[in-house]
């Protein structure tokens, strides 16, 4: 009886005055909700998304409104369960001399988080990489604490020393570069790249827009297709893969759009400096979204 109430309620949203109309008033809301993270409408790309982003908030995480650099401070105190099998793995193939990248780390918010359940080989080098904006925040959230922690922080990957894992906790979304463009920049291939809190839709690419409360952000679903496409790319091998079941994305009168969860894999790169000219060697595996 449910899921027939649900095809007809999705049924009459389909109708185009009627979808148009409840596009108008969501638009209306979500423009300056707060205290939510609310998604809406379905674009082609960044461009198309960004262009009709509304002006009531910034546009991105690199504002001056510091809300936006002091948010997740909650995730510091413990990891959530979809941050398990990072902790797993990093627990499991982490070794002294090592770096890590924390692409999209905000101010260390999992760093902090970890610290309470793993013991880090020494010497181990936590790097984290963000907009200007934040890494402002996390620099001074680091002295304010005095924290002598083997933190380091980046505005430019091209600047980084060369590094054995990058991370991407709920950030490959946020950036328009691809993930192979991303580690084209790096000075050195490391040898894992750590994916976790990916929106992965089974067969459609495309981008939407999130409201985070403090600003509005472009916001990137990748094809299970595409995804796999950049890891062979890469000469990457899934080493395994895992979905986050306390994650979704729901974008209203989108159904077809929406996610009921996201995606993680661990990747490991072969150790070859120059993969241009390479056929890819990526695992047959298909991510399973």
């Amino acid at each position: 009886m449910y899921d027939q109430a649900k095809r007809l309620v999705r049924s009459f949203e389909r109708i185009p005055a009627v979808h148009n109309a409840l596009n108008r008033r969501y638009a209306k809301e979500f423009a300056t909700a707060t205290n939510v993270n609310w998604f809406k409408g379905v674009y082609p790309d960044f461009a198309t998304a960004s262009a009709d982003a509304p002006a009531s908030k910034p546009l991105g995480y690199d504002n001056e409104a510091p809300a936006s650099a002091d948010m997740y401070r909650f995730r510091m105190q413990a990891i959530s369960p979809c941050d398990y099998p990072v902790a797993f793995w990093l627990n499991r193939l982490m070794e002294p001399n090592q770096k890590l990248i924390d692409f999209g780390g905000h101010v260390g918010v999992l760093y902090y988080a970890l610290t309470k359940y793993l013991t880090f080989p020494e010497p181990f080098e936590w790097e984290i990489y963000d907009v200007p904006a934040v890494i402002r925040e996390a620099r001074k959230f680091a002295a304010d604490n005095g924290n002598s922690a083997p933190l380091s922080f980046s505005e430019d990957l091209t600047q980084s020393t060369p590094c054995d894992w990058v991370l991407f906790s709920g950030s490959l979304q946020y950036v328009e570069d691809s993930l192979s463009s991303i580690i084209s920049q790096l000075r050195s291939r490391p040898t894992y790249i750590l994916i976790n809190m990916l929106p992965v839709h089974p067969d459609k690419s495309y981008v939407t827009l999130q409201n985070i409360s403090t600003a509005i952000c472009p916001y990137r679903i990748h094809s299970a297709s595409e995804l796999l496409e950049e890891i062979e790319k890469l000469d990457g091998e899934v080493i395994d893969q895992w979905k986050n079941a306390d994650k979704a994305c729901q974008i209203p009168y989108h159904p077809d759009h929406s996610l009921d969860y996201y995606y993680g894999m661990l990747v490991r790169l072969t150790p070859t400096q120059d993969t241009t000219n390479q056929a890819p060697t990526a695992t047959s595996t298909t991510p399973r979204p």
